[in-house]
């Protein structure tokens, strides 16, 4: 169907050149929310941050239900909704003159060299990220290791199950005093690699891959509880307890905390061998 929206768009242009009175306002609005990828973004965004990953989290709700919700988000009523909005918030003149823009070569070569044009931009910029890292280097020994020192997560002992767990009592940082959800929300069966390596300050850290069901719960998670922390239970001990700062969508997770070269082999292990 989105090969079918683009062709549609491509005709849409080719009419243009001949004559872009024969085409409606619909055709013309239709023309702008695919040439500037609203359609797209929207439905990616309901689709595939939204409706999936809460198909995966919710396996047995009735399948009437998203039935319903399928047969709403079809791409043909997608467009009529977005071209509604539209044509509330533009008058035909301004459909015109946006129409108009996204059908000239100006545009087309704005869209067809954008990657290049923020590259092009990024390297006038370079030299910011290359004093930050220099800076960064002078002091890591100095004041920053030891303040990123003095914040890293000491494991805890507890009692319980393997797995990514909700922090019930978020304000407290102490991982022996949090309470936790019943369950975890994620089992270690959805880590895919488990991997050990070294951050920017020469510290041991824990680089975790997700499988997709286990992407799309700890989108899902880690959407629900931004601002607070998900505790991180292996080998009966909770190995972190990082506080979420926004969802997290491609299912990649770094873990941080004191851990021996032992410990990160005998955590590593154990993910890659459940």
């Amino acid at each position: 169907m989105m090969k079918n929206l683009f062709c549609l768009f491509n005709l849409l242009i080719f009419g243009f050149v001949f004559s872009q009175n024969q085409l409606s306002q619909n055709q013309k609005i239709d023309s702008i929310i695919i040439g500037n990828q609203t359609f797209e973004a929207y439905k990616a965004n309901i689709v595939e941050y939204g409706i999936k990953p809460m198909k995966v989290a919710y396996p047995n709700a009735p399948k009437e239900f998203w039935d319903e919700i399928d047969s709403k988000l079809t791409d043909a009523e997608i467009l009529t909704q977005i071209r509604a909005v539209y044509k509330e918030f533009f008058t035909d003149n301004e459909i015109n003159e946006l129409y108009k823009f996204i059908t000239s070569p100006s545009y087309k070569k704005y869209t067809s060299d954008y990657g290049n044009i923020q590259g092009k931009i990024q390297e006038k910029f370079f030299w910011i990220g290359e004093k930050l890292s220099k800076l960064e280097t002078e002091l890591s020994n100095k004041e920053l290791s030891s303040k990123f020192d003095s914040n890293d997560f000491v494991p805890v002992k507890t009692n319980l199950q393997d797995g990514f767990y909700e922090v019930l009592n978020d304000e407290t940082k102490d991982a022996s005093k949090m309470r936790f959800s019943k369950t975890p929300s994620i089992s270690l069966k959805n880590v895919s690699i488990a991997k050990g390596n070294l951050d920017g300050l020469n510290r041991l850290i824990i680089n975790l891959e997700l499988d997709e069901e286990g992407s799309a719960l700890f989108h899902l998670l880690s959407f629900k509880n931004r601002g607070k922390p998900i505790a991180i239970v292996v080998n009966k001990k909770i190995i972190s307890a990082p506080v979420v700062m926004d969802a997290i969508t491609n299912g990649k997770v770094q873990i941080f905390g004191k851990f021996s070269a032992e410990e990160v082999k005998e955590i590593t292990n154990k993910l890659n061998l459940k």
